[in-house]
């Protein structure tokens, strides 16, 4: 029977631990540990099945077991450092050792290994009953220089994980999702050998199972069960399956009854599912796309399917990036080593002439000296050049991994043989993406096309309908959708349109109509002030004797006075004009207006999803035109073909 099991923990300097004696004990190799000292060995009576899993961007180094952790250990600095996550992961007996170790590639290579962890994994297969696996993952991101900082978003996808005594997780949503994964990654691989036992990542709880959980045993007590010894959860173990044997007959009662009940409930569906609106080609392609996506071809799902060939598409790229790098890399070390090969050889002659040259003849100390100072120069200039391309040669011996020209030449042989399969691989992996690409676009045509004709059949008194585009047909599901009805008539379209339209008009109107009153008052305002101005101006002659006796002696105490009654009288005529007849009733009025404009937001509320309606129903109705002229140039395409086909009929008749 299938075990599922998968816990999780940190490596930590905290807890005394070591990453590099954690590598040692779990991969079985004798290492050491360059930053105590110490030889860590632990031997195993099965070797350890073991892989390190990269980023396509690590430098070739962190293949090394022993040089991968020392590293770790360097970059981490504090006492209390965490060095790698662990998980501890029982792998399905009912596989083969191969598909054992295929699953547990697949699952590493895209749960971690893909998102820039460096995964080290180790298989142990020391009780056949047992097989389980030990997955190490490192915390920084790596790059061609080495660890860079530790990645934060990795840390929502681990918590400390531990399973108690009922089966239970204790982690964040992330970790269940990495639980959940691995039970699906599992279950695929049992599938496809054809096993029918599957595992789940839940509780027995979760999943309504009377049966208790078995605990996992751990290399101690599963030691001590294989010596004959009784261990504490070797006994909690026989105690529940002992419990489990009583109640699996009711349990498979249980599901068997349930099965059937799904089996009815299925019938029920299908009875009830609508016939297909997709042709035999397009039924095909959607059923090519399913093989892709390992699911109903569903618009949500081909996205999703989309943005991971996009993320697979772009680590092709830095592959075939990388492959571009190493040619230029190893091409241009090779030719830093020729030139200090040219340079060696100028110093060699230059230094032969020096020693060649005989300075006991006094006739030839002139063409010496000038020998000598030549044959320097060339020295020292040679010097020079071997410093710099040496220099030159410092970074390729980092990024490439060698000291000498012989180590580059077997790098470059190596390389060489690699290459061709890398590159084919890369194409071919191209190649896949784009079957998958044109698989999906082809099955969200066919999607569309269903969709329109599964809203077109809903009027059959609308021939146009069948060639309307995508977006009409699901603008025209939202209006069905809105009223609450699968067929609304599409010939209330226009009176809907209508009647938005003069509901808008109308609401604008009382917005109009509020500005309006605020104009009116404000000028009233005005009016009212001048108004009071010159009734002020009146009373004030008319009730002092001297100022009035003053406009029958005084021509211009005369024009002033019957100015200021004409003008008094005019400001009150505009006053009548706009509806105001004094102080009181100009704030009786500017209280109505405030309350009139409290409503105005509320009035600006009801426009906005009109008008959003207008836009849509316009959009249908112009759809439909659309879907019209398209219908009346196929037929028509249609007509002509005809005519052509019957012309060349009847030409070959009469020939």
């Amino acid at each position: 029977m299938a075990i599922y099991h998968l816990s999780m923990q940190i490596i930590s300097r905290s807890k005394g631990q070591s990453a590099v004696a954690a590598a040692a004990y779990r991969s079985g190799e004798r290492l050491t540990d360059e930053r105590t000292g110490e030889e860590k060995f632990y031997r195993r009576n099965v070797q350890p099945d073991t892989m390190i899993l990269t980023p396509s961007n690590s430098p070739e180094w962190v293949q090394d077991r022993a040089q991968l952790w020392n590293e770790v250990e360097r970059n981490e600095k504090r006492k209390d450092s965490q060095l790698a996550r662990e998980m501890n992961i029982a792998l399905p007996r009912e596989l083969s050792n191969e598909k054992q170790k295929e699953l547990l590639q697949t699952f590493v290579q895209h749960e971690f290994v893909d998102k820039g962890m460096i995964a080290d994994v180790a298989i142990h297969r020391d009780d056949l009953e047992n097989p389980h696996a030990h997955i190490m993952l490192t915390m920084r991101t790596i790059t061609k220089e080495g660890f860079g900082k530790k990645e934060r978003n990795w840390n929502a996808d681990f918590a400390n994980s531990k399973e108690n005594n009922h089966g239970f997780v204790k982690s964040s949503d992330n970790c269940l999702d990495i639980r959940e994964r691995w039970a699906y990654h599992a279950n695929q691989a049992l599938e496809n050998e054809g096993i029918q036992e599957r595992i789940s990542h839940l509780s027995h709880e979760a999943r309504g199972l009377e049966e208790l959980p078995t605990v996992h045993l751990g290399h101690v007590a599963n030691s001590m069960e294989k010596d004959g010894k009784a261990s504490e959860r070797g006994n909690i173990n026989r105690d529940r399956r002992e419990y489990n044997a009583l109640v699996v007959d009711l349990q498979k009662y249980r599901e068997e009854k349930k099965a059937l009940e799904d089996m009815k409930a299925l019938e029920q569906v299908q009875k009830k599912k609508p016939e297909s609106f997709n042709t035999v080609v397009e039924r095909t392609e959607l059923k090519e796309a399913a093989n892709y996506l390992k699911a109903e071809p569903t618009f949500d799902n081909i996205e999703k399917r989309r943005q991971q060939l996009d993320r697979w598409e772009a680590q092709i790229n830095n592959n075939d990036q990388y492959i571009r790098w190493k040619d230029d890399s190893i091409r241009e070390a090779s030719e830093q080593f020729r030139w200090m090969k040219v340079y060696q050889n100028q110093m060699q002659e230059a230094q032969q002439r020096l020693n060649s040259l005989n300075w006991m003849n006094p006739l030839k100390r002139k063409n010496n000296l000038r020998i000598k100072e030549e044959s320097e120069r060339i020295i020292a200039n040679a010097k020079d050049q071997l410093t710099f391309h040496d220099e030159k040669l410092t970074y390729y011996r980092d990024k490439l991994g060698f000291n000498t020209e012989q180590e580059l030449i077997q790098i470059k042989n190596q390389h060489e043989i690699e290459r061709p399969k890398l590159i084919h691989q890369n194409q071919f992996k191209r190649k896949e993406i784009r079957f998958e690409r044109d698989a999906f676009k082809k099955a969200e045509t066919a999607l569309k096309n269903a969709f329109i004709r599964e809203i077109a059949s809903k009027y059959p008194e609308q021939p146009e309908l069948p060639y309307m585009s995508f977006k009409t047909a699901q603008k025209i599901d939202t209006i069905m959708t809105k009223k609450g009805h699968t067929d609304f008539p599409l010939e209330r379209i226009q009176q809907m349109l209508q009647m938005n339209r003069t509901k808008i008009d109308a609401l604008k109107n009382e917005i109009q109509l509020t500005k309006g009153f605020r104009s009116r008052l404000e000028r009233g305002e005005e009016y009212l002030e001048k108004y009071e101005k010159y009734k002020l101006v009146v009373e004030k002659i008319e009730t002092n004797p001297f100022l009035k006796g003053k406009t029958f002696v005084s021509r211009s105490a005369k024009e002033e006075y019957d100015q200021a009654i004409t003008m008094r009288e005019h400001f009150k005529e505009l006053l009548k004009k706009e509806g105001i007849t004094g102080l009181d009733d100009l704030k009786k009025q500017r209280t109505s207006l405030e309350k009139i404009e409290e409503t105005v937001p509320h009035i600006q509320a009801k426009i906005k999803p009109l008008e959003n309606g207008v836009d849509l129903l316009e959009s249908v109705i112009q759809g439909m035109e659309q879907a019209n002229r398209e219908m009346m140039r196929k037929n028509k395409n249609k007509e002509q073909t005809k005519n052509k086909r019957i012309s060349k009929e009847l030409y070959n008749v009469l020939e």
